[in-house]
């Protein structure tokens, strides 16, 4: 595909388009005999049948940028497919279908694009939405989903991609709670949250609810409406969300989430969790916070570390108990079950033994 054809016209998607090789555009055999001599000395990698990138570049890419690589590779290639149509009854085939419209990407590749948040390792596939009439034909590069092209739809990164509420409502009717959850959490908490180059969205519960009382009755939309009814856009982190999912399973109460408390020093802090029958903090303590440039800000994650416990002491000797869990925790509802309710015993107990020698004295 030619950089002037128009398909992918945005700078994030040109630049990206640099970077990749389609062997069916080498058609000089010296030409793809020095490809494949390069290919050998590892100066590209292979990431579907005759897409190649170049290794430097795909080195430098996280897991969640190289998903998002795979599916700008997969539209790259997608020019001249033609995807054959179904039979009908009598057993004649209609006339094929041509893809050279703009395919639309859906499911796990909108989320990508997207930039939601997602647990575990993305699909090597892309996944797209295709109209009722194409038949649905999957391959090593494409699953197509033939629910019908919706039409709102967005541009990210140059490729079309269903919209916000769609990508969503797709994924939580065929994934796991904790994915989903997770996924719905961070589609939520976009609204007061942007990410630069992604499009402004307004996302509430009850657009999520909407889009999925419009798509045709389907499988799984009962799991949907209960990962849409859990979800809430205050989780700020994939581990808060699973967290949350975990407490669920467990059993355990509810806490409020990204409550603002004040230290003794008069600071007021912002806290994971707060269950303030029993005055104990949450806090999810993943790598994020000693690693990310977001959260380092200048500082050394030795730094971090200090002012982390600096935080901790202020919030204590006010009077607030702490509790903090890593991964392992937030990703076992057993775990959190003992670790959490631990903490909560660790309070109640006092509170119940006052109040029993309360009664005591009382001769109640």
């Amino acid at each position: 595909m030619g950089a002037d054809d128009g398909r992918m016209s945005d700078p994030v998607a040109l630049e990206w388009r640099d970077n990749v090789i389609l062997t069916r555009d080498l058609v000089v055999p010296g030409d793809r005999a020095e490809f494949f001599r390069r290919v050998r000395r590892r100066e590209f990698v292979p990431i579907f049948r005759g897409v190649f990138v170049r290794a430097e570049r795909w080195s430098s890419l996280g897991n969640d940028e190289r998903y998002r690589a795979r599916v700008k590779a997969a539209a790259a290639s997608a020019d001249c497919e033609v995807i054959p149509a179904p039979t009908d009854a009598s057993g004649s085939a209609a006339s094929a279908i041509s893809v050279d419209e703009r395919p639309v990407f859906s499911n796990h590749s909108a989320a990508a694009l997207w930039r939601l948040a997602w647990i575990g390792d993305w699909p090597k596939r892309a996944h797209t939405v295709e109209p009722i009439a194409a038949g649905g034909r999957s391959n090593a590069m494409f699953i197509r989903h033939t629910s019908g092209v919706p039409d709102d739809r967005v541009e990210i990164d140059g490729l079309e991609v269903t919209a916000l509420a769609r990508t969503v409502v797709d994924l939580a009717r065929t994934e796991s709670f904790g994915r989903a959850v997770t996924l719905a959490d961070s589609a939520l908490r976009r609204t007061l949250h942007p990410i630069e180059g992604v499009p402004r969205t307004l996302l509430t519960r009850a657009d999520l609810e909407g889009e999925l009382d419009r798509i045709p009755l389907r499988h799984g939309s009962a799991r949907a409406r209960n990962v849409i009814e859990f979800a809430d856009g205050a989780a700020d982190r994939p581990g808060e969300s699973m967290s949350r999912v975990s407490m669920r399973v467990a059993g355990l109460p509810p806490p409020q989430l990204q409550v603002e408390l004040v230290g003794a020093s008069g600071r007021i802090w912002t806290v994971d969790f707060w269950w303030p029958s029993v005055n104990l903090i949450g806090e999810f303590d993943g790598k994020h916070k000693y690693m990310e440039a977001e959260f380092l800000r200048g500082r050394t994650p030795q730094q971090v570390v200090y002012d982390e416990k600096m935080r901790e002491d202020d919030l204590r000797a006010a009077g607030y108990r702490v509790s903090r869990w890593p991964w392992k925790v937030a990703l076992s509802p057993g775990a959190a079950a003992r670790h959490v309710g631990r903490s909560r015993a660790a309070v109640v107990a006092p509170a119940i033994r006052q109040c029993a020698g309360l009664l005591s004295v009382r001769g109640l």
